[in-house]
Formats: structure tokens, C-alpha cells, sequence
């Protein structure tokens, strides 16, 4: 009996959100990839776009969302303190069958506000959301456990997804960086090291000859590489031990090379 209720407790406490098989459906309108009995209303409210950002701030961090738990036979641990962290990886999206459903600090999903689903982040929290394809970013407020499906490091609710246009695919690649009051300069400089994302591509011999242009320019010597991401090839160049550095060889890059080129914060 014991073990009947624990089992019952983990599965409560990961009331997220992505405790499905990994098959989608599309709908007639072609409104997007989602899970089969999930997806949009069919009368979705206007101004989505007008949503603002989730605002960092302060919170007292849940007693019971925050302990390891099991799913699938696989247990994750949590973090029990807010810290500087980042990671990329691809982000799906939850809609309808959750909205009105409590999450897993207990408070009620709703699709159309900016929030999400982590699997080990400490609940709540806010993160920033990057779409590491068309670079649009989102500031979400972290509420609930997820998603636990192969290859997904994120759930997004219907208006975040919408925000960094991943509707339609219904998962796209990301990068997710903690933001906090608490974290200053000195925090992510002793922590973390940064890299310039110069740009990414399907086709590694297109990612071999951005880097190659990039070794012609007179550029402090670091470990410029191209790494995969799934199915992308990514030109990154560094690590550099400031953001600030960071920063002005991306800005060096972008109006030496005309690139689109953002930083990237790592451990």
C-alpha cells in the first residue's frame, strides 16, 4: 500500500504535462504538431503576440516539487537552489488537454500564459527561451515537471510556443538560460564560459566554409569549431571567459561577415 501511494505521489507531483507517447497528429487547418489527444482550441484568442514576457523575480522555491521523483522507472533529481544554468536542446509545446489542470506546484496551467514544463529545474523559476533557428526569445516562468518524451528538454505552454513560432513544427531547437534577481557579473563569470554561435546549418560543408571565412579574419585564437546539434551544424567560436569579450567578437563577426551571430553562455 505504502509503495501504491508513492508511486501515486510521483506521478501527481510530475503532473506534467508530456507523460505521453511521442506521436503527434495535425489537425485539419494544419495548426501543428502536438501529442494526439492534445493541441489548440478551436478558437484561439487574438493578440497572442501581444502576451508579455514572464517577469523575473523572487519567489519561495516549492517544499514537494522539488524532490527527486520517478517517471518511467528513471529518477530525477531537481535543483534545490536557483544557480546560473544553461542548455540546448529541442523544446515541444502542451496545449488543451492540460489548460484548466493543476501543475505540479499546484497552480492552475493556463495555455495562454507564458510558462513551461522542466524536468530538474528548481520550480518556480524563470528561464529565457531561445529559438535557436529564426533567434526569438521569450521569458517564461517555470511552473511545472516535463517533458518526458525521448529527445525534449522543454515544454512550452501554447503562447510561448507561438511566440518563437514552433506551432507548426511543433518542436524546434533551443537554447535555455535561468535568469534571476540573484545572479550578477561576478556570478556568471566565475561559473560559467561564453562562445559566439556564428551560425548553423543542415549542410556541414556550408558550416566548414563560414569557418573557414572566419580563420581569415585576424581573430584571437581560440577553439573555433563546428559542433552538431541534432540535425545542425553549428560554427561556434571560443570559450571566452566574459560575456563581455564575448560580445565583441560577436559584434566583430556581424559587421565583418554580415552574420547573425549571438553568444552562447555555458558551464
Amino acid at each position: 500500500m505504502i509503495k501504491l501511494i508513492y508511486i501515486i505521489f510521483i506521478f501527481l507531483l510530475a503532473g506534467c504535462q508530456s507523460i505521453l507517447p511521442e506521436k503527434t497528429n495535425k489537425s485539419e487547418d494544419n495548426s501543428g504538431g502536438y501529442y494526439l489527444d492534445d493541441g489548440p482550441h478551436k478558437n484561439i484568442p487574438k493578440d497572442l503576440n501581444k502576451i508579455p514576457n514572464a517577469v523575473p523575480k523572487n519567489e519561495i522555491l516549492s517544499r514537494t516539487a522539488n524532490r527527486p521523483y520517478l517517471v518511467f522507472k528513471k529518477k530525477y533529481t531537481p535543483m534545490t537552489k536557483l544557480e546560473p544554468y544553461s542548455e540546448t536542446g529541442y523544446a515541444s509545446w502542451y496545449g488543451k488537454r492540460y489548460h484548466g489542470n493543476k501543475t505540479s506546484i499546484g497552480e492552475v496551467y493556463d495555455m495562454y500564459q507564458m510558462t513551461g514544463a522542466h524536468k530538474t529545474l528548481p520550480l518556480p523559476c524563470f528561464v529565457k527561451v531561445t529559438n535557436l533557428i529564426n533567434e526569438k526569445s521569450v521569458i517564461i516562468r517555470v511552473n511545472d515537471r516535463g517533458p518526458f518524451v525521448k529527445n525534449r528538454i522543454i515544454d512550452l505552454s501554447y503562447a510561448a510556443a507561438h511566440r518563437l513560432e514552433i506551432i507548426k513544427k511543433g518542436s524546434e531547437l533551443v537554447r535555455v538560460e535561468v535568469i534571476s534577481p540573484h545572479f550578477n557579473s561576478v556570478q556568471y563569470k566565475s561559473l560559467h564560459t561564453f562562445y559566439v554561435q556564428a551560425g548553423a546549418f543542415s549542410n556541414q560543408h556550408n558550416a566548414a566554409k563560414l569557418l573557414d571565412r572566419i580563420s581569415k579574419k585576424k581573430i584571437e585564437k581560440k577553439l573555433n569549431k563546428i559542433i552538431k546539434n541534432g540535425p545542425l551544424y553549428s560554427v561556434r567560436l571560443g570559450p571566452y571567459s566574459s560575456r563581455d569579450k564575448a560580445n565583441e567578437i560577436s559584434k566583430f563577426l556581424s559587421e565583418e561577415l554580415s552574420l547573425n551571430t549571438f553568444v552562447i553562455m555555458d558551464k
